[in-house]
């Protein structure tokens, strides 16, 4: 609970301090911290975290690597346990206090992980603080909703789509799939910039592996499946569309960090609520013309510890992705994302298993990473 309140203690308005552009937002944090009558006193745990807070912040290294390890082993062991949940395993985990989602059996996993992502991260977002000012986040959560709807959408869009994505064709192929976000990127920029927006010959080069990989990768994959695949490549255009958009209407609105994650969840879990009920409507309508007297299969609930794993490790892991990306160059911050899948990758072999690929997957997986990192240090080098 402490860290979970370390890390949504990223916010300029959380805090009744004046906000300083020459004075980093930790800072301010650990000031009103130890400074604000009643709340902490010298040398109290609360100090303590106002002082963690400040160094993480400037250790981009740190934010990074915790980043990686969330993402490719609680994140990805967490996400595929619920969407390949098949019921209790044992008498023990049947007489386990559990939700009873046999009452909203019609909503596929996918959509079902998503709700629990947005509605338990908007939740910890608005209460997992050191203070109690859940008003004064709320009001400014409404308040910055109408800035990001668009970021908002792309982030429900990849959740929802990658959600899919990793329930059809598992975790190897989506992630190989998602190095298409450089491209991707390329191809939105020459449509809303022009020709002056696209990176050189040797980036521009780069993306050729790119596409080979994934599609070297997808070949007789004993996973592949269309409408997987499509879900994959969905994802990956919004979350190319989600780079470009989060970053200005952080800019316009001065928002960062967890109050970003916060005012984006909430649009998301609107969106989600709204393709919820879409499902259990089609999901009634189909039961009205095709009646059936089987019982739930379920009745007995799922694991409340699966769904706080869920949540906790979306929250985490894409709080500490929007503290990461203020601390670096976007092109570092891609290159970091390509070795982040390739974690994901292996990790989820390693703890999932799965059916053996073929040397051509293999070399496909591999060189999709390379083209994806080697565009990031071709865009890094011309920068420099």
């Amino acid at each position: 609970i402490s860290m979970l309140q370390a890390i949504n203690s990223f916010s300029f308005r959380q805090y009744p301090f004046p906000a300083s552009p020459h004075k980093p937002t930790s800072t301010m944090v650990a000031d009103a911290i130890v400074s604000e009558p009643g709340t902490a006193a010298a040398g109290s745990p609360l100090e303590a975290i106002g002082h963690f807070i400040y160094k993480v912040e400037h250790m981009p290294q740190a934010v990074g690597l915790i980043w990686l390890l969330s993402s490719a082993v609680y994140t990805t062991y967490a996400t595929n346990t619920f969407l390949e949940y098949k019921g209790p395993t044992s008498e023990r985990s049947k007489s386990t206090v559990g939700i009873p989602t046999h009452k909203w059996k019609a909503i596929t996993r996918p959509t079902l992980l998503t709700l629990c992502r947005f509605g338990g991260s908007l939740l910890l977002g608005l209460v997992a603080h050191t203070d109690f000012r859940i008003w004064e986040r709320i009001t400014e959560t409404l308040r910055a909703a109408p800035s990001f709807w668009f970021p908002a959408a792309c982030l429900f869009t990849a959740n929802f789509s990658n959600a899919i994505s990793l329930h059809r064709i598992g975790i190897s192929l989506t992630y190989t799939s998602k190095c298409a976000i450089p491209l991707i990127t390329v191809i939105l920029a020459l449509c809303l910039d022009g020709p002056k927006a696209l990176p050189h010959g040797l980036a521009l080069a780069s993306l050729l592996p790119i596409a080979v990989g994934i599609g070297a990768a997808s070949w007789h994959a004993p996973t592949f499946e269309p409408l997987g695949f499509a879900a994959a490549m969905l994802s990956a255009t919004a979350q190319s569309a989600l780079n470009v958009s989060s970053k200005r209407a952080m800019l316009k609105t001065g928002i960062r960090g967890a109050s970003t994650q916060r005012v984006m969840v909430a649009v998301g879990l609107f969106i989600a609520s709204v393709v919820t009920a879409i499902e259990m409507w089609g999901a009634n309508q189909h039961k009205d013309k095709t009646p059936t007297n089987e019982e739930p299969s379920n009745q007995q609930g799922e694991p409340i510890g699966m769904y706080l794993m869920a949540i906790t490790a979306y929250h985490i892991e894409y709080v500490l992705s929007f503290m990461f990306v203020k601390l670096v160059t976007p092109v570092t911050f891609g290159a970091c994302d390509a070795i982040r899948r390739l974690s994901i990758i292996l990790s989820g072999r390693v703890m999932f298993g799965g059916k053996p690929l073929m040397p051509i997957n293999i070399a496909g997986i591999g060189l999709a990473l390379l083209g994806a990192l080697g565009y990031s240090v071709a865009t890094s080098s011309t920068s420099n």
